[in-house]
């Protein structure tokens, strides 16, 4: 019986190891499952956007959209989620050029058929490129969910008159701890951390955190801890009921409006 409990407990411990491998191997691909949607021909949702390419500082081309502000308003610089490619954010910065704020918005390395392999380094490193290259005054830094993260680091190394979070996580191996509790995640993510949490604090400016509270991706506990972490002046608004990818159905579009309107206003 005890030479049984042994070899079972080894078996135990090689799974355990083999499964630590598999996504150690594998974690890029899990961390950015980018889509292949063709960006460089098209703006979905996007009227009057232009596609601008701008190359990297290793030698990749980028893929920008980019509609001028209208009415004295200023930029957003935009950062979409792990869907990674720009067509299913068109709706959504289509309703916030409508309102005359100029839009600059990355297509990340490797997705919408871009070439170029995505890793933290080298997608913060393309986001401050873009963001010396298109805006000239601070602009409003706004990301979801991976694009919060973006957005925050973004903020720590460059001045924003404001910055939005929607649906953002605290440090990314800590959610990808929840979704494998098994696994020590920030050990297998040494290279991948995005970590918010430690970044925050840097941003000094107008903050607004969006969170649902049935989101079981990205627990609202993660924003509300990035909160907490943060300068004033900062809001947070609690979507009840709302999960990671559908917040506009619960309204988030206006109160990002509302909450733009009063830092331009302010301006």
């Amino acid at each position: 019986m005890a030479r049984f409990a042994v070899r079972l407990a080894l078996f135990g411990v090689l799974v355990w190891v083999a499964l630590i491998a598999v996504l150690l191997a594998s974690r890029h691909s899990l961390i950015y499952p980018f889509r292949a949607w063709p960006i460089a021909t098209q703006t979905s949702g996007l009227v009057g956007a232009e596609v601008h390419e701008l190359i990297a500082s290793d030698g990749v081309p980028l893929s920008v959209w980019r509609v001028e502000p209208r009415l004295g308003k200023p930029d957003i610089l935009f950062f979409t989620g792990n869907a990674g490619s720009l067509p299913s954010s068109g709706p959504r910065l289509n309703e916030l050029a409508l309102q005359g704020y100029g839009i600059i918005a990355m297509n990340y390395r490797g997705s919408g058929g871009a070439p170029g392999v995505p890793s933290q380094a080298a997608i913060t490193t393309d986001a401050l490129s873009v963001y010396d290259a298109y805006a000239s005054t601070p602009p409003i830094i706004y990301g979801t969910s991976l694009g919060a993260a973006v957005a925050t680091q973004v903020a720590a190394k460059r001045k924003a008159a404001a910055l939005v979070l929607e649906t953002p996580f605290a440090r990314l191996c800590e959610t990808a701890q929840h979704q494998y509790p098994i696994v020590p995640a920030c050990l297998v993510m040494w290279d991948e951390r995005w970590d918010s949490l430690s970044a925050i604090d840097a941003h000094v400016g107008p903050l607004l955190i969006l969170h649902g509270d049935a989101d079981r991706i990205v627990p609202i506990a993660h924003g509300r801890r990035l909160f907490a972490a943060a300068n004033e002046p900062k809001q947070f608004i609690t979507y009840e009921g709302g999960r990671h990818n559908d917040l506009r159905l619960h309204g988030a579009g206006q109160d990002v409006l509302r909450f733009l309107d009063g830092v331009a206003g302010a301006e």
